[in-house]
């Protein structure tokens, strides 16, 4: 009975540590996470940068997901006292086992690869779509 107990226990430990080490879909993480992969993504993101392009006080991204799809992205200049910002409506969803995300902005069709996908960090890559590859870090707000 007693080596039944152990052999229960190490089974669930084994069955366990399996589940959680496999939960990681993302290159860069989480390797689990407990929130869903659409709740992750749901709400404002400021892009933070674009490749070694760190986004500023003088040109800023915010991203503005919704559960439902939606997608609002706002471009914000602002250069010697003017500022100018641009709105553009669309949708989003996952692609390919929610390994990508397919971004629909103002009817041009963007794919990336999710890299990282946690609650305050989102890492896509556009090498799919675009031939430099880089990798857009955003930060939720």
């Amino acid at each position: 009975m007693k080596n039944l107990k152990k052999l229960t226990y190490l089974t669930l430990a084994g069955a366990t540590t399996l589940g959680v080490s496999s939960c990681g879909k993302y290159e860069d993480g989480p390797g689990f996470s407990l929130r869903t992969k659409k709740s992750r993504v749901d709400g404002e993101w400021n892009v933070k940068s674009i490749g070694s392009t760190v986004m500023g006080n003088q040109y800023t991204i915010n991203m503005s997901f919704d559960k439902s799809g939606s997608l609002i992205v706002t471009q914000t200049y602002s250069y010697q006292g003017y500022t100018d910002s641009y709105t553009y409506a669309g949708s989003w969803d996952f692609a390919s086992d929610k390994e990508q995300i397919m971004l629909n902005i103002d009817g041009s069709v963007q794919l990336m690869e999710i890299k990282r996908l946690t609650n305050d960090e989102m890492w896509l890559d556009d090498d799919i779509t675009s031939v430099d590859g880089d990798i857009w870090k955003l930060e939720a707000k």
